[in-house]
């Protein structure tokens, strides 16, 4: 014999139904929206990792930002020359989550580096760390693509910057105008 129990509550009307769906639509959507994350990146990664690195986001991304993040779209940046350490290369801001690195060099003299955001007024205060390299590399396979952390707005860094644990600190900057 099987018996089947449970307990029931008052059920919805339909305008509950749709009140609370909406509700749930409303408290999540301008939140995702006013830090700048893409709800394609939470829902669909794979479709989202494959638009941005085809550039067909990238048309639809720059109609979402701001007057001041469209002008950063596109303005490059050459590190400063480290003749200590042999760091050069371009610094390009692809997109609102993107940075391409070309022609990147390194000696490897300074151990494990870290590229970090930063501003130019504070490089000391980084935002945030994007890629560490703890081997040389030469110009020739130094093109790499950076991503901007979904917290971070391009308005909200200038600089990219190079840091050496136990050294002078930058070794390297790209500031972009």
């Amino acid at each position: 014999m099987f018996l089947a129990t449970g307990c029931s509550s008052k059920p919805e009307t339909a305008s509950q139904t749709s009140n609370t769906s909406s509700q749930q639509l409303s408290d999540v959507d301008p939140w995702l929206k006013t830090v700048g994350f893409a709800r394609l990146q939470l829902t669909d990664p794979i479709l989202y990792a494959y638009l941005q690195t085809s550039g067909v986001a990238q048309t639809t991304q720059i109609s979402n930002l701001s007057s001041l993040e469209q002008k950063r779209v596109g303005q490059t940046a050459n590190f400063t020359k480290s003749s200590k350490y042999n760091i050069s290369g371009v610094a390009e801001i692809v997109s609102s989550r993107s940075i391409a690195i070309k022609s990147f060099s390194y000696n490897g003299s300074c151990g494990a580096i870290s590229i970090q955001l930063a501003m130019s007024n504070a490089p000391g205060k980084t935002l945030a760390t994007l890629k560490t390299v703890s081997t040389p590399i030469s110009s020739d396979n130094g093109n790499f693509s950076l991503t901007i952390p979904s917290n971070i707005s391009l308005i909200q860094f200038n600089q990219i910057v190079v840091l050496c644990p136990d050294k002078e600190n930058p070794v390297s900057t790209a500031s972009f105008q």
